[in-house]
Order: C-alpha cells, then structure tokens, then sequence
C-alpha cells in the first residue's frame, strides 16, 4: 500500500483483452493498493508516475494492523472507498448522459482540482498525455481531439504536450452547470 506525499500517479487497469482504463490520475494525500492489502489479494492495477513525487510504501501486515488498531487509519480508508465509489459513479452518469466535449471539460477541472498547479495564468495540469485523457472520458483521440479543439476555440482550455491550463476554472464549472452551454461554444 502506498500513500501518495507529492506529485501525481495513474493508476490503469487492464482487461483480459488487452484494453485499458485509466482509474486516477491520484494526487497527494491518496491511498494506493489499500483494497488488495485488506482483501490480502494480488494487486489488479498498475501505478505509474505521471509527475515526480514522493510516497510512503507500508508493508501489508502492518497496514492491516494499522487499520485495526487505529480507528484514524480505519477512518482514512473508509473515506477512500467511499470517495472512490462517488467517483466511479459519477463516470458511469457522465459516460452515459454526456457528450465527450462535456467529459473532457469536466475531467480536467477534477484532475485541475485533484492536483494542478496555480499559475498567473489559470490552473496548470501536467504530466497527462491527451491519449490518458481519452481512456479517461472513454472516447476514442479522435473525439478527445474535437473536443479539445471546441474548448481551445472558446478559450476554455490552451494545451501544449503534457500540459492543460484551465484560464478560469470557475467558469468552466459554470458553463459545465448550465445544460445549454454547448449551444453557445
């Protein structure tokens, strides 16, 4: 198990078949692995660094003691879970009710708010390749690509390679919460 201090990982999950879900990015303060540790089975992902960082890596049997003898760490994993099935859920909703100008919208400001970075000219993330970005939204490049092109037009989003600054994520929430804001973009 790994609790993430600084920087930024992903975590991917692949299938039988070969295909990959990117399940993060997970930003500071996150657990990584806590589920198999307690479940005591082989782990189902991989991590992989998107930005340097630093993390704690604790032994499983001491992870397992940890959470039960101290209700603080009980309570840490719990909060993870349960974070990690808001999550999950809402991915489900945004998969089947949004188009993918909206999914991509909405992905960079949790990852912008997860762990970017304040800039004097918006909120930087780093470290994310727009192909993570697709299996993120679950649409193929071509689709993240259009949309991408859609924000930058209306001067939502400037991207370089491995890099998305959000001008003002404020109103990108805004526009994201008024149900006709793709009418005017």
């Amino acid at each position: 198990m790994v609790l993430v201090e600084s920087g930024s990982v992903k975590v991917v999950l692949s299938e039988h078949n070969g295909a990959q879900v990117i399940a993060g990015p997970y930003g500071p303060g996150e657990l990584i692995g806590e589920l198999g540790v307690l479940d005591q089975r082989p782990r189902s992902a991989t991590v992989i660094a998107h930005r340097d960082g630093t993390g704690v890596r604790v032994v499983a049997s001491i992870f397992r003691r940890l959470v039960e003898q101290d209700h603080d760490v009980l309570v840490l994993v719990n909060a993870t879970l349960r974070d990690r099935l808001h999550r999950a859920d809402r991915r489900q909703l945004a998969i089947a009710s949004q188009d993918v100008t909206t999914r991509v919208a909405a992905q960079l400001l949790t990852w912008a708010d997860t762990f970017g970075e304040a800039s004097s000219d918006g909120v930087v993330v780093r470290g994310i390749p727009q192909g993570d970005l697709a299996k993120a939204v679950v649409a193929s490049a071509k689709s993240v690509d259009a949309a991408l092109k859609v924000l930058r037009a209306a001067g939502l989003v400037r991207t370089r390679r491995l890099w998305f600054l959000l001008p003002d994520p404020t109103l990108l929430r805004d526009l994201l919460n008024d149900r006709g804001w793709r009418k005017t973009t």
